[in-house]
């Protein structure tokens, strides 16, 4: 304590108890290249600075889906490399210990890649995979995502995509280029909004032209579309994951609260082994707040104000005597998601004005 030795005016530096809650990252993205064993590559910032790397066992698809990764938004990727024949699981657990929340693997799209790589996320809960369909789809009617996963998100068709040396055409897996989408839509607007709406750029044609009809018949089976419109270019036209679960419908749900997650675990550390007592659940609390109220204000979740937006519990009503004796701090908290306008709906009737006559 400060020994005041005379009168006078003194400042003194003091903690208030609450400390800043920062957000995670959550536009780098892992691929995982199926040609051959090599070492992690990354964090690459570029297409020039993976050819400068001089991967040369590269897939052409795993090539095209980086450049298509960087041309349509991507800032930050890893590139993970497994033989053919290595289980995904070695490649995707090199993205451990590294800040990734989108993983895709362009060079495989089997059934038992999806179910890998959906487990995978699952488990871990810090990052979503992006799938995608076989080249040819036959029949649309009953076509359906290969895993049913809130950490899952599965595209179609393939993208018609220049070849690296400019002089053809080529098909190519949608992953590189949506994870692009995400990366781009987390820089502009935010992990909040849905990453769809967005024109692909670098993009020339599809593998399979898609109508209003089979747009309907996907997007209800959990099927992400891209699609051409006239005169607007081709489009990414869905953001769902494919969850049965009501709840976790839509990508940019699943993302934002794995960011929330992700930053307030993070933003939390150093709780760890401060007393537990009203003054720390006080703290705790105010720093949560403080962080959702900035996260709302940004636009990241629903209400006219902070009380309907989130709410933060911490205090005995979320804690037993036991979890106090056992040294457990429980904290409750209720955000509501901002949830994507997938159907506008614009009504227009005749109104029969009439008016007034007097008679002279």
């Amino acid at each position: 304590m400060v020994e005041y030795r005379y009168p006078g005016v003194y400042v003194e530096e003091v903690s208030f108890g609450s400390h800043t809650i920062e957000g995670v990252s959550t536009s780098t993205t892992g691929f995982v290249g199926v040609s051959g064993r090599g070492p992690l590559l990354g964090p690459l910032s570029s297409f020039m600075e993976f050819e400068q790397a001089g991967m040369s066992n590269a897939g052409v698809n795993l090539t095209l889906a980086l450049r298509g990764f960087f041309d349509n938004g991507g800032r930050q990727c890893f590139v993970s490399q497994i033989a053919p024949g290595d289980p995904l699981e070695s490649g995707l657990g090199a993205f451990d210990g590294h800040d990734v929340s989108v993983v895709c693997c362009p060079d495989d799209a089997t059934i038992a890649t999806a179910a890998v790589m959906a487990r995978y996320c699952e488990a871990r809960k810090d990052r979503v995979c992006i799938l995608q369909a076989a080249q040819a789809v036959v029949p649309l009617a009953t076509h359906r995502p290969p895993v049913q996963s809130s950490y899952a998100a599965y595209y179609h068709p393939w993208l018609e995509v220049p070849s690296l040396d400019r002089t053809s055409k080529l098909m190519v897996p949608p992953c590189g280029h949506i994870a692009g989408v995400y990366a781009k839509t987390d820089t502009e607007r935010g992990v909040w909004k849905a990453p769809a709406d967005e024109v692909l750029v670098g993009v020339t044609g599809l593998s399979q032209e898609l109508n209003d009809a089979d747009s309907e018949t996907l997007n209800a089976s959990g099927i992400d579309v891209i699609r051409r419109f006239a005169g607007q270019g081709i489009r990414v036209w869905g953001a769902r994951t494919t969850s049965p679960n009501s709840e976790w419908k839509y990508v940019n749900v699943r993302r934002l609260l794995i960011y929330l997650e992700q930053s307030i675990e993070r933003g939390l550390q150093w709780v760890v082994f401060e007393p537990n007592d009203a003054a720390l659940w006080m703290a705790v609390r105010t720093s949560i707040e403080n962080f959702l109220v900035g996260f709302w204000r940004a636009g990241g979740l629903q209400g006219a104000k902070p009380e309907e937006a989130f709410f933060v519990k911490c205090d005995r009503d979320t804690m037993t005597q036991d979890d106090l004796d056992n040294g457990r701090l429980i904290c409750v908290i209720g955000v509501a998601p901002v949830k994507p306008a997938e159907f506008v709906i614009i009504r227009i009737g005749i109104w029969m004005h009439r008016g007034n006559c007097s008679a002279s």
